[in-house]
Formats: C-alpha cells, sequence, structure tokens
C-alpha cells in the first residue's frame, strides 16, 4: 500500500466514524428529544425518536409502533418487540396483558429508548412523569458523539494504513 492510499485509507475511514457519530441519538429524554407522556395506544417514530418517549395504556390494549422517517428503526423490548429493520411507513402492533412497565428501545440508534406503561404503577394510578431509561447508557451527550467517533474512525484507519490490521497485501515480483 502507497503512502498516498494510507492517507486515503485513514480520511475515508475518519469520516465515516464521524459521520456515524453524527447519527446517534439521545432520545427518552437526553440533549435530543424532550421526554414527553401521553395515553393512548400509538407510538410514532421520527427523528430518531419514540413519541411518545412513555405511553400509558390499558391491559388488552392494542399498541401501534409507527416509523415516520425516512431511515430504518426497530423496536426491541425484553421478551417482546420488532427486531427487523422497520422502513417508513411500516408499523408493528402489540399488546401487554398485564400490568407493568414496558421498555423498549431502537438497537440502530443508541439513546433512542422509551416505555410502555400499562395499567397503574405497581400499586395504582401513576402520579407524574417516569423517569426516563437509564442515562448512563447513553452515548457521549451533545456535539461530543462526532468527536470520540471521529476519533475511533481515524485509529482504525491509521491502524489499517500501518498495516497492524488484516489487509492482505499484494506482491509485485519483478524479475
Amino acid at each position: 500500500m502507497t503512502r498516498a492510499q494510507r492517507i486515503a485509507t485513514i480520511v475515508v475511514l475518519g469520516t465515516i466514524g464521524a459521520l456515524a457519530g453524527m447519527t446517534t441519538a439521545t432520545a427518552g429524554g437526553g440533549r435530543h428529544c424532550a421526554p414527553d407522556e401521553a395515553h393512548g395506544n400509538r407510538v410514532e417514530l421520527g427523528g430518531t425518536c419514540f413519541s411518545p418517549s412513555t405511553l400509558h395504556a390499558e391491559a388488552g390494549e392494542t399498541i401501534t409502533f409507527m416509523n415516520q422517517d425516512p431511515f430504518a428503526h426497530n423496536v426491541s423490548g425484553t421478551g417482546w418487540g420488532n427486531y427487523e429493520d422497520m422502513g417508513q411507513g411500516d408499523r408493528f402492533t402489540t399488546s401487554f396483558a398485564d400490568d407493568g412497565i414496558y421498555p423498549f428501545a431502537c438497537t440502530l440508534h443508541p439513546g433512542m429508548t422509551g416505555v410502555v406503561v400499562v395499567g397503574g404503577d405497581a400499586g395504582g394510578e401513576t402520579t407524574g412523569e417516569v423517569e426516563p431509561l437509564a442515562a448512563s447508557t447513553s452515548p457521549p451527550s451533545g456535539g461530543d458523539a462526532w468527536i470520540v467517533a471521529g476519533a475511533l474512525g481515524l485509529a482504525v484507519g491509521a491502524a489499517v494504513g500501518a498495516g497492524l490490521v488484516g489487509v492482505r497485501r499484494r506482491r509485485t515480483i519483478t524479475a
């Protein structure tokens, strides 16, 4: 690999890393989407956010998740959900037979989280906001995420360019 090819590899991988960091979401609160609550049976996926991020529903009620974004999302919950990519306009419906709190997330967008609160909270009516899911699992907040991702991309690009990572090299033998 020539020096110019190594530099190009570093620049390309660094750019990809920076762009990947720009697409992370911190929904369910955080700085990207304000947490919101609603009673009903519909959650919209848009702007890399679930809206509402907290949905109050009744046991047995059919709940519809609908992707409004032009890019893919999924709805993953523990023991339930739709783990396949949902394109724009795709819907996923589910219902919960028992009262409880059912957290969910989009595995494609770190920090894109929400919760369905079915019935009352363990002992009766909910009396206020339900806290967003653990903020400690969110990616670096605000504008820092793209810097971290860019640095990671540059490091990987440098390793590839320096030949430290498995890149096959073609040897030319001249007679």
